[in-house]
């Protein structure tokens, strides 16, 4: 990571190191009260590409959200802060309407770890 580097290529290093399974570089651009979201976010995904489909970034601070594509997609969207050692997730979160499974999972119910999906509340 370096001082002069931009949000952008911040995020970019950040999902390409998730992507590759580089969980160590992943965990150099995230504040460690942060990486919790690693045990949150959809295992067994296989995240294989992404796309960053915001970025926003004010001085200090900014925003990002990121769509990862594999087995399942998910959104991570992410605060950063920047700090001496360059830009830093400080807060990661995967909103859980962002999690899509294949087709044929959502056919057959199971969730993106291979279980079932829970039933829905307005069919019931």
């Amino acid at each position: 990571m370096r001082d002069g580097e931009t949000l952008r290529e911040a995020v970019m290093a950040q999902a390409r190191a998730l992507v590759e399974g580089d969980l160590a570089t992943f965990a150099s651009y995230t504040a460690p009260h942060a990486l919790p979201l690693l045990y949150r976010a959809p295992r067994n995904a296989g995240a294989r590409t992404f796309d960053i489909l915001d970025i926003d970034a004010a001085a200090e601070h900014g925003r990002s959200e990121v769509r990862f594509r594999g087995r399942a997609s998910y959104v991570m969207r992410g605060a950063w802060q920047r700090t001496p050692g360059g830009w830093k997730a400080v807060a990661l979160e995967v909103p859980g309407e962002s999690v899509r499974a294949a087709w044929w999972r959502r056919v057959l119910r199971l969730d993106a770890q291979g279980g079932p999906l829970p039933e829905r509340e307005d069919l019931s």
